[in-house]
């Protein structure tokens, strides 16, 4: 018995691995976002559940007992979303972390990401990035997630629908002119395309057909670098909001160093500090 997290195509149903389908065919539930959209998929691929069952967190408590009772009688369970790789920005987390905690180990089986892939696309450096999926419908909110996060001096990753696209580019425009785009559209789809330059120059195409629909995802960097030279309280800061983000003392003092040309001794002292605050 096992329960298996398992990608499904983002557009080319050909992406689909025959582990993804041996493994759903072997699945007495499988779990899906919308049941219309799932069965498109199960039908095509020949696949027959005993039982598929409408997945969203809010019903986890109702559907996580039965899910382990099967587990337990030796029955195969399958997670999947609508299109990619269940839990990224879909539903999900919140099973997989009840089942860990009754000491059942999930399955995630490799496959289509269009985030993935859309960093692949950026043609930016992409050893460290941030995501950080849907932002808020309020431009302040934007504002202010985006004073802190380009900061940080990585690739962010960004989705969006083509109205929150547009939002998205005037609030960059008006507040960041020295940022590098990437945005990817219908990854896998006939329509695929992605367009990359600074917001200077993408700006002047918003109207362009190809802004105008579908699902983006958007690769921003900032390419300035802030003075940090000298400036401690900002080099900490800077720290501070990198060990939030989960990265290690190591790749934060080197992320740090690129901005400043100060010792990386001093980097490394300041970042002692804010590891081993508490």
């Amino acid at each position: 018995m096992s329960f298996y997290i398992v990608p499904t195509p983002i557009g080319n149903l050909n992406d689909f691995s025959n582990r993804s389908i041996e493994v759903l065919k072997s699945s007495h539930i499988i779990l899906c976002e919308k049941k219309i959209r799932a069965l498109k998929l199960l039908n095509y691929f020949e696949i027959k559940p005993s039982l598929l069952i409408s997945y969203h967190d809010d019903k986890c408590d109702k559907i996580a007992p039965r899910v382990i009772k099967e587990l337990q009688n030796n029955m195969n369970v399958s997670l999947i979303s609508d299109a990619g790789t269940p839990l990224i920005s879909d539903p999900g987390h919140k099973i997989v972390k009840i089942l860990i905690e009754n000491q059942i180990e999930p399955i995630s089986i490799p496959g289509p990401c269009s985030i993935i892939s859309a960093l692949t696309l950026s043609s930016l450096d992409i050893s460290n990035f941030l995501y950080l999926g849907f932002l808020p419908k309020n431009p302040q909110k934007i504002q202010k997630i985006l004073d802190k996060k380009l900061y940080l001096g990585i690739p962010i990753v960004i989705l969006a629908s083509s109205r929150e696209l547009i939002r998205l580019l005037d609030i960059l425009d008006a507040s960041y002119k020295e940022t590098f785009l990437s945005i990817s559209k219908e990854i896998s789809k006939i329509n695929e395309g992605t367009r990359r330059g600074k917001i200077i120059d993408i700006i002047q195409y918003k109207e362009h057909d190809f802004f105008k629909k579908g699902e983006f995802i958007i690769v921003v960097e900032n390419l300035v670098k802030k003075d940090l030279d000298s400036d401690l309280e900002g080099i900490e800061t800077l720290l501070k909001s990198l060990k939030k983000e989960g990265l290690t003392l190591k790749q934060s003092v080197n992320i740090v160093k690129e901005y400043c040309k100060i010792s990386k001794k001093i980097i490394y002292n300041q970042a002692l500090k804010v590891w081993n605050e508490k």
